[in-house]
């Protein structure tokens, strides 16, 4: 693949960094060799390296290398983006046109891949299953894929863009597909996936017949339960059958006996009337003495009640009577509690004034004693500094200089004159202090005397307080009693009253125990007569016999009519059994060429899983791979050697040993390090030693893959790998890209670095500021 011409427009990538909505990059003209696409940091570089390629992604962005793992909305800043790329491949022109729109209420991607004829026009890609580039993503990346094979692989080989994931990374699976497309049998995978296919397809029919298979086992389970209970039919008739002719055999005895008894009370109809009337006679006084028993204790309820009320009433009234001299004494009571409470009252009042006065005074006095103590602190502060004062105002008296003309105006002294001016108004100060201290302490002292009356002030107030309180309870005491001087006449009245009650109701529970104990006796003498009227009639009773015989032949004939719709119900569930029974031994006649077919379609579909087993990841396709890792190993070497010395070679193992011992299929690198004679895994050596031996093994890929594919790449691309690389390195790194250009015969390679030194060795540059400028 040779990009000729890309063209670029409304990406963040051009607008941020060259401040142009569009760009064109013409590629056609460049020599071959090294190209350097140069600039400062965010000028573009990346942008244009992550689209000089027809995929539809930008590989230094996307989490992994296909179309759904990237969003080029991310990237775009206008309405409307395009992307244009014009490239070769295998003899043949093609062009990738991307076109994006985004008015804001919704969002529409084409992608289109077009060819050019013979006569130089450009027409849409058609692949040999009719598949035509329409627009759609998921076609144009089916005809991308017939051309220049899956991104995986064109990532892996031949673009290295930044934050690319290491080779020493990838899963087993993940390189076991890449190198099978490498290698030319990704076809494999296909046929194996189709050998998969049938087996689920054949699985899927095998699971219906098994099903079946099941479904007639369960029905040859069936019918033997369908047996079994034919038979414990048979026992249930037969036993249904015995038990309905006992009860016939019981039904005909009890008939006969029934017409023996109807054959009795015929002849004595008369006398039967005659006892039927006295039964009903003595129920009727039966009945009637439990009335009257009823109606006793009912009686006896009523007059309980009725006396405990009287009782209460007359409980209530003497005690109210009891307390009637109380009563009477309580109004004079009252009166003199009352007037002796208004005398402790004013009393009070005179106290509380009293108190009121003299705790102001004590405020006062506290006051005065919190004025004197901070006078005292003044005074002595103001006393202190008059001191010091003083001192120094001594000192212009004992100089030497003291009467010369030059006293006044020495500046030694200065400090002096101006404490004797502070002293004098000190010394003022002092004094005040003194006199108003003096004052306060003749204020305090008749307020000392006053003060020592404050605490029986108090006591009097509270012992008052008291005595008012013990008063206003008596006081509502005798009121409460005094209200009640109305009651006891009204008491009088009703004891009166409620004594005459209780004597009525005495005298009426005599009369009703006398009324009651004639009402009794006069029921049991007219029971004794019918007892006597019924024991001179002897005659036998036989209608309650009867009456039990009848219901015990209902009974039998109900049992009959059960022990008959049993046997109809089992011989119609003998019979419905028997006919399933015959219908589902002929469709079991059918079980042993089911299970015949099932056991055929089992060995059909373990040849096509071993098919597809060895079609697949672990079977031909590693094996192949297996093959391919010595000389992918071998590329690799050899430019270690070339480029970098004999200190580094690597070894690629595609199948790691278990812990038991068995081997299994894997992927892994190992570094050998001659000068440490030490062996590690890729992912515990330096980053730049990584960088250099992954950049050899990408490369190394794409070698095998130009000298083994059907059809080669013309150009590589590698996006600021050399970052983390010494002096040194970097240009060993530079003698690896010729390197490797020369082994593969490409044609360029584009690369990005912000190494100069590696720049002015490239054959060739795009300078993306130049692009920037519009030149």
């Amino acid at each position: 693949m040779r990009p000729l011409k890309l063209t670029l427009a409304g990406f963040h990538g051009i607008r941020d960094g060259m401040h142009r909505d569009s760009v064109m990059v013409d590629l056609s003209d460049l020599p071959a060799g090294l190209i350097a696409i140069v600039g400062p940091n965010g000028t573009g570089k990346t942008t244009i390296m992550d689209n000089l390629h027809p995929y539809p992604l930008m590989p230094s962005h996307a989490t992994k290398m296909s179309a759904d793992a990237f969003s080029y909305w991310d990237h775009l800043c206008a309405p409307r983006g395009e992307k244009d790329l014009e490239w070769e491949h295998g003899g043949k022109a093609y062009r990738s046109a991307f076109a994006f729109r985004n008015p804001g209420k919704s969002r529409k991607a084409e992608y289109y891949l077009f060819e050019k004829n013979a006569t130089g026009d450009w027409h849409p890609v058609q692949l040999a299953d009719g598949t035509v580039s329409d627009g759609k993503a998921d076609t144009y990346g089916r005809c991308l894929d017939s051309v220049l094979g899956s991104a995986e692989a064109f990532f892996t080989s031949v673009f290295s863009a930044q934050n690319r994931r290491p080779l020493a990374s990838y899963q087993p699976a993940e390189i076991k597909k890449l190198l099978a497309e490498l290698l030319g049998i990704d076809h494999l995978r296909e046929l194996s996936a189709k050998a998969g296919d049938v087996a689920k397809a054949l699985s899927r029919a095998l699971d219906g017949l098994q099903r079946d298979v099941l479904v007639m086992s369960g029905k040859r389970d069936t019918v033997a339960a369908m047996t079994r209970e034919i038979q414990e039919i048979d026992q249930a008739l037969a036993a249904e059958r015995t038990h309905r002719t006992e009860w016939l055999n019981r039904g005909s005895k009890l008939e006969q006996e029934r017409a023996t008894l109807a054959a009795k009370q015929a002849a004595s109809a008369g006398t039967e009337a005659r006892l039927r009337e006295l039964q009903q006679r003595k129920r009727e006084l039966t009945a009637r003495g439990q009335q009257l028993a009823i109606d006793h204790r009912t009686a006896i309820a009523k007059a309980t009640a009725r006396q405990r009320d009287l009782e209460h009433t007359l409980t209530t009234c003497q005690a109210t009577l009891a307390q009637s001299e109380a009563i009477t004494a309580a109004g004079a009571q009252r009166d003199g509690v009352q007037m002796a409470l208004g005398r402790r009252q004013a009393e009070l009042a005179e106290r509380q004034r009293e108190l009121a006065e003299v705790e102001a005074l004590a405020t006062r006095h506290a006051g005065l004693v919190s004025e004197l103590r901070g006078m005292e602190q003044r005074g002595s502060v103001a006393a202190q500094l008059g001191r010091t004062l003083k001192a120094q105002t001594d000192v212009m008296d004992t100089v030497p200089c003291s009467g010369h003309p030059m006293h006044s105006q020495c500046p030694l002294l200065a400090q002096a004159r101006e404490a004797k001016g502070q002293y004098e108004a000190q010394a003022i100060v002092v004094t005040n202090l003194r006199t108003s201290y003096r004052d306060k302490q003749e204020a305090l002292r008749p307020m000392e005397a006053a003060l020592q009356r404050l605490p029986a002030a108090r006591e009097a107030v509270t012992s008052l307080q008291r005595d008012i309180a013990r008063d206003n309870q008596e006081l509502q005491r005798l009121t409460a009693l005094a209200a009640q001087r109305p009651l006891l006449d009204t008491a009088a009245a009703a004891l009166g009253k409620a004594r005459g009650d209780l004597a009525a109701l005495a005298q009426e529970e005599t009369e009703r125990k006398d009324r009651l104990v004639r009402d009794l006796q006069d029921v049991e003498s007219q029971l004794a007569a019918v007892q006597r009227a019924v024991d001179t009639l002897a005659v036998t009773d036989v209608t309650g016999l009867i009456a039990d015989l009848d219901r015990h032949i209902a009974g039998i004939r109900e049992g009959v009519s059960v022990a008959d719709g049993k046997i109809e119900t089992l011989i119609r569930r003998q019979s419905a059994l028997a006919t399933d029974c015959d219908r589902i031994e002929r469709e079991l006649s059918g079980l042993p060429a089911l299970e015949s077919q099932v056991q055929r379609l089992s060995d059909e579909i373990a040849q096509w899983k071993l098919l597809g087993k060895g079609l697949g990841n672990d079977g031909v396709i590693a094996l192949s791979i297996d093959d391919a890792g010595p000389a992918i190993t071998g590329i690799v070497n050899d430019l270690l050697l070339a480029c970098y010395g004999p200190r580094f070679t690597i070894a690629i193992q595609t199948q790691t040993r278990l812990a038991s011992g068995e081997a299994r299929e894997g992927f892994s690198i190992a570094v050998l390090d001659a000068d440490n004679d030490s062996s590690k895994e890729f992912s515990v050596i330096s980053g730049g030693q990584k960088v250099w031996i992954n950049e050899c093994l990408t490369r190394g890929i794409a070698l095998y893959r130009a000298q083994h594919a059907r059809q080669s790449f013309q150009t590589l691309f590698t996006d600021e790998a050399d970052g983390p690389l010494d002096p040194e390195r970097k240009r060993a790194f530079m003698r690896m890209k010729r390197e490797v250009l020369r082994v593969g015969a490409y044609e360029r390679e584009f690369f990005i670095s912000q190494t100069p030194e590696l720049v002015d060795e490239a054959d060739g540059m795009i300078d993306v500021t130049a692009l920037a400028a519009g030149a």
